[in-house]
């Protein structure tokens, strides 16, 4: 019995090792099956004729700024405007109690009447005194007659004499009453004009044309002579205040130069080579450079010593008051003349600490990494001084599936270049991939090792035209 169960159990394993080495037979074996390669967007570089630029910092400020005083101590009695209306030079803002003011014009006038009247009062007895001397004179000559015949005394000759003289004295006197009555006048002239000055300045007025601010004294405060009560704006012509550094002074000179050179312009030695040059103008939230103005000064003291930097001002036609005192905006001044440039999307480029590179795709289809020199960025371009040539295909969308050695499939995308948008901040190539499977294609996250990573913090860096 034993014999049987042991035969009935070697069986039953015997079966089941070889249906398990039949089931083992018949498995299918996994094979690596290589994935297609990858899509990617390329595009040759674009060849245009692009101005360089200066680019610097400031602050705006307004044109025209006035504050508004009191001339004279008192109590104000009227404010005649409302915070921020506009005002015209000469328009009544403010007006002081004129009461005492009044009073002292008064009384300063009747002085001047009075000094008038002293003044015909001795003019008059000046007449008279001129009649004394005029009988003093003939009473002396008779006497002079009388004495050369005999016919007077010597007593009576001295008599005569000293009745001259004193009469000469006396006339002498009133001339001099009469100057110090007109200097009285004049005195009292200027205390009157003055006490005029005080009275008309009861009435305070705008010194400039412009927008008011709030006012600083209400109706019943007392002001003193000097006292702040406002402040006038005229912002319809704003200045943007900036500097540059005397590196970028001395290119842009020799730039200068040569630009007359290659033009046949004589340089005029007295001539500002700043003044009236165009400048373009964006504040932090601006999409590009919106604003043009002009330059209209640059600091006659010249290079300052601490920064090495010369201060310059532009201005701006601020009619729509889009612009306000105190921004901190940013000014761009181009160049004399247009340069040829070679310049692909800044989005394109890749850096390490060897520099920068860009992805190409050879005839073959095949990834190359090629190093190239930058120069300046500007508004999402990067204008290329070389390590590329006008025909090369380069990655512009896909870099992260694309990397040297593989092989990708591209498709081909033409892109412009506005020079005009471009210096104005504006004209960002558009990236857009003529194959929209190319942005919906998964990213591979192996990345060789050694492969340049994108730097996505590229920023626009001055160069000096």
């Amino acid at each position: 019995m034993n014999k049987i169960k042991l035969f009935r159990n070697a069986g039953i394993l015997a079966f089941l090792v070889c249906a398990a080495t039949l089931t083992g037979c018949n498995r299918q074996v996994n094979e690596y099956v290589q994935p297609p390669p990858p899509k990617v967007t390329t595009s040759k570089p674009v060849r245009s004729r692009i101005t360089p630029f200066l680019e610097q910092t400031g602050r705006t400020e307004a044109a025209e700024e006035a504050d508004v005083r009191a001339r004279v101590r008192g109590f104000l009695q009227e404010v005649n405007f409302q915070p921020g209306e506009p005002v015209t030079q000469e328009s009544i803002l403010y007006k002081v109690e004129p009461d005492q003011y009044q009073a002292a014009f008064q009384s300063a006038e009747a002085a001047v009447e009075a000094a008038k009247a002293d003044i015909l009062v001795k003019e008059a007895r000046l007449d008279t005194l001129e009649a004394e001397v005029t009988r003093a004179d003939l009473e002396l000559t008779r006497q002079k007659k009388l004495q050369a015949s005999n016919a007077s005394s010597q007593a009576q000759l001295q008599t005569a004499e000293a009745a001259n003289a004193a009469a000469i004295a006396n006339r002498n006197s009133g001339k001099a009453d009469i100057a110090a009555a007109k200097a009285n006048l004049n005195s009292a002239e200027a205390k009157r004009d003055q006490a005029q000055l005080d009275l008309d300045y009861t009435e305070i007025n705008a010194p400039i044309d412009g927008s008011i601010t709030k006012t600083y004294f209400k109706t019943g405060n007392l002001v003193e002579n000097g006292d702040r009560l406002a402040t006038v704006v005229n912002d319809k012509t704003i200045f943007a205040n900036f500097s540059i550094s005397d590196r970028d002074l001395l290119e842009f000179m020799k730039a200068k130069q040569l630009a007359q050179k290659e033009n046949g312009v004589k340089p005029d030695p007295g001539g500002d080579a700043w003044r009236g040059k165009k400048v373009y103008l964006r504040r932090e939230t601006d999409d590009g450079f919106p604003f043009e103005g002009e330059l209209d000064y640059v600091d006659q003291a010249g290079i300052e010593a601490d920064t090495g930097t010369l201060g310059l001002r532009a201005s701006f036609n601020n009619q729509s008051r889009q612009l306000l005192p105190g921004l901190f905006v940013t000014v761009r001044i181009p160049a004399e003349e247009s340069v040829e440039s070679l310049l692909v999307p800044e989005m394109a480029l890749t850096r390490n600490d060897q520099g920068s590179f860009v992805l190409t795709v050879g005839a073959d289809n095949e990834v190359a990494q090629t190093k190239v020199t930058v120069g300046q960025t500007v508004s999402g371009w990067a204008i290329i001084q070389s390590g590329l040539k006008d025909d090369d295909q380069v990655i512009i969308d896909g870099l992260q599936r694309a990397r040297p050695g593989l092989k990708v499939v591209p498709t081909s995308q033409q892109l412009t270049v506005d020079a005009d948008a471009l210096l104005r901040g504006r004209g960002q190539p558009d990236s857009t991939p003529a194959d929209s499977d190319a942005v919906t294609q998964p990213a591979e996250e192996a990345v060789n090792e050694g492969t340049p990573v994108q730097d996505s913090e590229t920023k626009p860096s001055p160069s000096a035209p």
